[in-house]
């Protein structure tokens, strides 16, 4: 009855073993869905902002073009509104960027 008690023992071990394993690579792969989630977010972040600058360039380009002095084209409603958009942009990006070095720390 001994081996028979240890075989028993030991299989209720591995077991163990195989849940908390298993719980393991199933936590690690909640962590790295959630981190291609951020990167995902960021990159389209980044899309938007590589947009934002072309739409404040080509404004400050069209007016000054179009002989407004360099005072006005600073002062412009369309370009302030743009450049309050990408700071607002910025602000995401660096959270999402804190986000991820949250879930990093956790790996």
């Amino acid at each position: 009855m001994g081996l028979l008690q240890r075989l028993k023992h030991d299989l209720k071990a591995g077991v163990a073993t195989l849940r908390l394993g298993t719980a393991q690579v199933a936590n690690r792969a909640l962590e790295e869905t959630e981190l291609l989630r951020i990167r995902l977010e960021i990159r389209k972040l980044d899309q938007k902002l590589a947009e934002l600058h072309r739409d404040v360039g080509e404004r400050a380009v069209n007016l000054r073009e179009g002989g407004e002095p360099v005072e006005r084209v600073l002062y412009d409603a369309e370009i302030s509104g743009l450049v309050k958009e990408i700071q607002e942009l910025k602000e995401t990006r660096g959270k999402l960027e804190s986000e991820m070095t949250e879930v990093r720390i956790n790996l």
